[in-house]
């Protein structure tokens, strides 16, 4: 009883010390949002002497237009959601459970999108890009969906190894057809999938700076990611109203993921152990 007892205390010190390292940075933050660059700096540990709302007044001034990238960020990461689903959903269907002699390898053309590194494709995609002279923020969103595949594809077509076939196999026999089948039956049974893909796909978005920094050219297209930049110049920083505007691009993400938190376990574990 002792050493279990002991080996108790040392789980909780444990895991106190993760989720200390995990929260503290996001307190800092938080706490720092509210101060001026002189009291961040003299006193960065304490809570500020004049807490100053006017930080996040201000990132929503017209000089930095910083509701303009948040509502541009709002619109690729809702678009690739939705798109990315949709196609995600149907390619990894066809994948996993129709009989076709590519299948395999089209799957493992899929799969090598997980193991080759991003900045490896940088200097492709902008060939591409630049030669089909697309607008650049659909040329963006394209590139966001076609960067959902990999790992969207092979969570969704896990999830699908544990659904049975006889589910349907019925609704062929009662004269369904595949379209049917797939969005009335199949959809509905694997939601935690579509649900865990899309918060991905979303923070993936959301977060992204280094694909809108290399393809978006207009600033009235540009992400919140970039309009934060814009608060840090080569001679000076305010980096009160940066870490203002760090806190309101983080507020959408602790949102989804918290409504939806629940399904991101279901969807990735029910693929772990098939049935």
């Amino acid at each position: 009883m002792k050493r279990g007892n002991f080996l108790i205390s040392v789980k909780y010190i444990y895991l106190f010390i993760v989720v200390l390292t995990i929260v503290f940075p996001l307190l800092f933050v938080a706490m720092s949002s509210f101060k001026n660059n002189d009291e961040i700096f003299l006193t960065p540990f304490k809570f500020p002497s004049h807490i100053l709302y006017q930080n996040y007044i201000t990132v929503f001034n017209d000089i930095y237009h910083l509701h303009t990238y948040f509502f541009n960020s709002l619109i690729y990461a809702a678009f690739v959601c939705f798109a990315g689903a949709l196609i995600d959903t149907m390619a990894a269907y066809a994948i996993g459970r129709m009989k076709w002699k590519l299948s395999k390898l089209v799957f493992a053309l899929f799969l090598s999108g997980i193991m080759i590194p991003l900045h490896a494709t940088l200097v492709p995609l902008y060939l591409v890009v630049s030669k089909f002279r697309l607008p650049s923020q659909v040329a963006l969103m394209l590139l966001f969906i076609a960067g959902t595949i990999p790992t969207s594809v092979f969570l969704i077509m896990g999830y699908l190894s544990n659904v049975p076939r006889a589910v349907e196999e019925s609704a062929v026999i009662d004269g369904s057809t595949i379209p049917q089948m797939f969005f009335k039956i199949v959809i509905p049974m694997i939601k935690p999938a579509i649900a865990t893909i899309t918060i991905f796909n979303f923070m993936g978005v959301w977060n992204d700076l280094l694909l809108s920094l290399i393809f978006l050219t207009a600033e009235k297209f540009q992400t919140l990611q970039l309009g934060i930049t814009r608060f840090k110049g080569a001679f000076y920083s305010n980096y009160g109203l940066m870490l203002a505007a760090i806190v309101l691009s983080a507020i959408p993400t602790i949102i989804v993921y918290l409504f939806m938190s629940d399904k991101i376990i279901s969807g990735i574990t029910a693929g772990a152990v098939k049935g």
